[in-house]
C-alpha cells in the first residue's frame, strides 16, 4: 500500500497494488478501494469525482488502528468498491475504565493541530468515548497567496454490553476546507507569466519563477469543502454453541462544494472559467451477518443493502463574457438513485488439525442505478448532460476460493481466486459529458478476476511474506477530455487492464528495543485494450499513477532515559518511475516520471516525570519530526496538458511540486 500525502487538509491518494482511492490526475480509476469508518462505508456509490476524500479523516489521533484487506477479500468482508482492497479506519473504542487524552502540535507553514479524547468508563452499564480535533495550515507553495487549509472532526460512540451481546450507537462528523492552486509549467511556455496568460512579467515555470512558486489566488483559485456525518448502530447477539448474529444499520450525509475561478487572466477565451459545484448525497444501509464458529468449520452467511440518493449540480460561467452563476454559460443538474445489494455465503473448512484451511465463497451482487436530468426549461443556458435519463440493473454471481496450508511450524503458503463486480460511475451515465449521447443499453459493469499466491514465515521476532497478484479488469471507465478547456470530458472509453506484481514485506524485532520494517513492490500494470475518442490505441501501455517499483524501510530503537523512553525512527520511502499521462490525448505515454526518494526522521519521548506534578496525568509523550529530511525536490503530480488558454498550444508538462523539508513537534498528555 502506498500514499501520496499533501500538506495540511489537502488531498492525497491511497493505492493497494496499483488500485486507488482519493484524488490524483492522470488516472480516472479513483474508486477501486472501499474506505470504512468503524466498519461503515464512506465511499460515494456512483460518483467518479469525489468518491472519497482523504480530508474526511483529518484527525488521526482519534484513530486507534487501520485494518487493510489486500484485494477483494472474502465475501463476508467485501463492499461495492472492494476491487483492489478495503481499508477500515477503526476509531477509539469505549472502555471499561475511564481515561482521557489531549494533544497539541505545531509545525512548518503555520501548521497546528489540537485534539482530545474522553472515555467515561462503565457508567450505569454504558461506556462512552468522545473525541474531536481541529487542524489547519498554510501551503508550502510560495507566491502572493497562502492557500490556507483547515479541518475538524468529532466522534462519539457509546456501548452497552449485556449477558449475551452488545448494543452500540456511533456518530462521526467532519468538515474540511482547503484551497488549491494552479499547476505550473515545468519549463517556460510563451504566454504564461506570473501575472496571467499573455500579461507582461516573468515567465511562470519551475525553472524561471521558482520550484515552489504558484500564481496569485486572484488569477486562479479553487476552494474545496467536504462535509459529512455518519449515524450508525451495531447489535451483536451470542446465541450459544458458536452462533452469533451481528447487525449494523447506518445513515450517511455528505456535501461538497467547489467554488473556483480557472481563468488565469485569460480574458475571453474560456467560457467555463468559473465554477460552482455543490453535490450532495444521502445514504442508508444495513448489513446483517450470521456466523458459526466450530472446531471444523467457520460458516458466514449474510448480506447488505445500501441505498444512495445523489444530486449533483454544477454551474460554469465567465463574467468577462457576460455570464454569471445565476445566468451560467452551461449548467448540470442530475439526480442518481442507486441501490446496491449483496448476499453471501462462505465456509472455512479446517483440516489436518487446522493446518489446512479451505474457504469457498459465493456472493450474489446487485446494482440498480437510475439517473434523472433535472433540466430547467426556462433557462437559456446550455445543459451539459446529453442523456435525458438512464436506468440499469445488474445481478452477478461472485465465486471465490481461498486455500491456506501451514506445512511447517512457522511457514504457510496460500492461494486465492475471486471474481467481483463494480457498478460504473456517473460518467458512464452521461454526467458532465458534452457532445456525446449515452445509450443506457451500452452501460456495462466492471469485472475483476483476481489471483493471488504467496508464502509467509512468522515466529516471535520475525514476520516475512512474499505475494504475487494478478488482476484482470474489464470495462474500466476512462473519461477523456475533448476540448481545449479540458474541464469536462466529451467522451468516455471502456478499457481492459491487467494489474500484476510482487509484494515483499518483512518485520523484525530481535530485541525489545529494536524494530525494523521493510516492504517493496514491483508492478507491471498495463492496458490490454484502451482507446481515446480519436481512435488512438493505448494497448500494451502501462497505466499511469502507479510506481513501477517502490520500497519503504523503517528502523526504530528504544533508549531507556531518565523518567522515560526515547524512540527515534528513521524512514526511507522510494518511489520508482511512473508512466506519464497525456490529458490532451486522454491516455498514457511512453514517458516515465522521475523516481524520488524521501527520508523522514522522527522521535518520541514517553515520560512519567509529570505524573506527580500535574494531577491526574498518567503519561506524557513528546514527539518531534523532520519530514523530507534531505529536502528532495520531487513532483507530487505531473502530466502533459495544455493550459487551456491557446488553442494552438502543444502539450507541455504541468506539475504540483511535492512538499519540501518540514518540521513538526507535539505534546500528548494522557489522564
Amino acid at each position: 500500500m502506498s500514499e501520496n500525502p499533501q500538506n495540511g487538509s489537502g488531498r492525497y491518494n491511497i493505492t493497494i497494488n496499483g488500485m486507488g482511492i482519493g484524488w490524483w490526475s492522470g488516472n480516472t480509476y479513483r474508486n477501486q478501494i472501499s474506505i470504512l469508518f468503524d466498519g461503515i462505508p464512506m465511499n460515494n456509490q456512483i460518483t467518479n469525482d469525489g468518491q472519497w476524500n482523504s480530508s474526511q479523516i483529518p484527525i488521526l489521533s482519534m484513530i486507534h488502528g487501520v485494518n487493510v484487506i489486500y484485494g477483494p477479500g472474502n465475501p463476508k468482508d467485501r463492499w461495492y468498491d472492494s476491487l483492489g482492497g478495503t481499508i477500515n479506519f477503526v476509531p477509539l473504542q469505549p472502555t471499561a475504565k475511564a481515561n482521557a487524552k489531549a494533544n497539541l502540535s505545531f509545525g512548518s507553514y503555520g501548521s497546528k493541530t489540537a485534539s482530545f479524547s474522553l472515555n467515561t468508563g462503565d457508567f450505569y452499564g454504558w461506556s462512552t468515548v468522545l473525541a474531536g480535533g481541529y487542524t489547519s495550515a498554510d501551503s508550502f507553495y510560495q507566491g502572493p497567496s497562502n492557500w490556507p487549509q483547515h479541518s475538524w472532526s468529532v466522534y462519539m460512540k457509546t456501548a452497552h454490553p449485556f449477558s449475551n451481546g452488545m448494543l452500540t450507537f456511533g456518530f462521526y462528523n467532519e468538515k474540511s476546507d482547503a484551497t488549491h492552486s494552479l499547476t505550473v509549467p515545468v519549463t517556460p511556455i510563451a504566454g504564461y507569466t506570473v501575472n496571467g496568460y499573455g500579461k507582461p512579467g516573468q515567465l511562470l515555470s519551475q525553472q524561471t519563477s521558482g520550484y515552489y512558486y504558484v500564481p496569485s489566488s486572484d488569477l486562479w483559485y479553487k476552494d474545496d469543502i467536504v462535509d459529512s456525518y455518519i449515524l450508525y448502530s451495531q447489535q451483536i447477539f451470542n446465541l450459544g454453541e458458536g452462533w452469533t448474529i451481528k447487525n449494523t444499520p447506518w445513515y450517511r450525509h455528505a456535501y461538497r462544494l467547489h467554488q473556483a475561478y480557472f481563468n488565469y487572466g485569460a480574458t475571453t477565451f474560456n467560457p467555463e472559467a468559473a465554477e460552482h459545484y455543490a453535490p450532495t448525497s444521502n445514504s442508508f444501509g444495513d448489513r446483517l451477518g450470521v456466523n458459526l464458529h466450530s472446531h471444523y468449520n467457520d460458516i458466514n452467511l449474510g448480506g447488505w443493502l445500501s441505498y444512495q440518493q445523489y444530486n449533483t449540480n454544477e454551474d460554469l460561467w465567465n463574467p468577462l463574457l457576460g455570464t454569471s452563476q445565476d445566468n451560467p454559460y452551461v449548467y448540470n443538474n442530475v439526480e442518481f438513485n442507486t441501490l446496491f445489494s449483496n448476499l453471501y455465503a462462505q465456509d472455512t473448512i479446517k483440516l489436518l488439525d487446522d493446518h489446512l484451511r479451505i474457504t469457498p465463497g459465493l456472493a450474489l451482487a446487485g446494482f440498480y442505478t437510475s439517473m434523472n436530468d433535472l433540466i430547467n426549461p426556462e433557462s437559456k443556458s446550455l445543459y451539459l448532460t446529453e442523456t435525458p435519463g438512464a436506468k440499469t440493473n445488474f445481478t452477478r454471481l461472485e465465486p471465490s476460493l481461498g486455500i491456506n496450508y501451514k506445512f511447517l511450524k512457522n511457514f504457510s503458503v496460500y492461494a486465492n481466486y475471486s471474481e467481483t463486480y463494480q457498478n460504473e460511475t456517473d460518467l458512464a451515465y452521461g454526467a458532465y459529458l458534452q457532445k456525446i449521447e449515452i445509450n443506457p443499453a451500452d452501460i456495462p459493469v466492471t469485472k475483476a478476476v483476481d489471483y493471488e499466491t504467496g508464502i509467509r514465515f512468522h515466529d516471535k521476532s520475525t514476520n516475512i511474506g512474499i505475494n504475487y497478484y494478478h488482476d484482470y479488469l474489464t470495462n474500466l471507465l476512462n473519461g477523456v477530455s475533448g476540448s481545449i478547456t479540458q474541464f469536462n470530458a466529451s467522451c468516455y472509453n471502456l478499457g481492459n487492464a491487467i494489474y500484476q506484481g510482487v509484494n515483499i514485506y518483512a518485520k523484525w524485532r530481535p530485541i525489545w528495543q529494536l524494530y525494523v520494517y521493510g516492504s517493496a513492490n514491483v508492478q507491471h500494470s498495463y492496458y490490454t485494450q484502451d482507446y481515446n475518442n480519436s481512435g488512438t490505441s493505448f494497448n500494451g501501455m502501462r497505466l499511469t499513477g502507479i510506481p513501477h517499483y517502490s520500497f519503504n524501510v523503517s528502523v526504530s530503537y528504544k533508549f531507556r532515559m531518565p523518567y522515560g523512553v526515547l524512540e527515534p525512527v528513521l524512514t526511507d520511502q522510494y518511489s520508482g518511475g511512473q508512466t506519464l499521462y497525456n490529458n490532451v490525448a486522454g491516455g498514457p505515454t511512453n514517458q516515465t516520471i522521475n523516481a524520488y526518494n524521501i527520508v523522514n526522521l522522527s522521535a518520541s519521548y514517553k515520560t512519567f516525570a509529570l505524573n506527580h506534578i500535574i494531577p491526574g496525568v498518567k503519561e506524557t509523550d513528546f514527539n518531534f519530526g523532520v519530514y523530507n529530511l534531505l529536502n528532495r525536490k520531487y513532483e507530487s503530480d505531473i502530466y502533459l496538458a495544455t493550459g487551456g488558454y491557446n488553442p494552438q498550444e502543444e502539450p507541455s508538462l504541468f506539475a504540483y511540486a511535492g512538499a519540501p523539508l518540514q518540521v513538526f513537534g507535539g505534546l500528548t498528555v494522557k489522564f
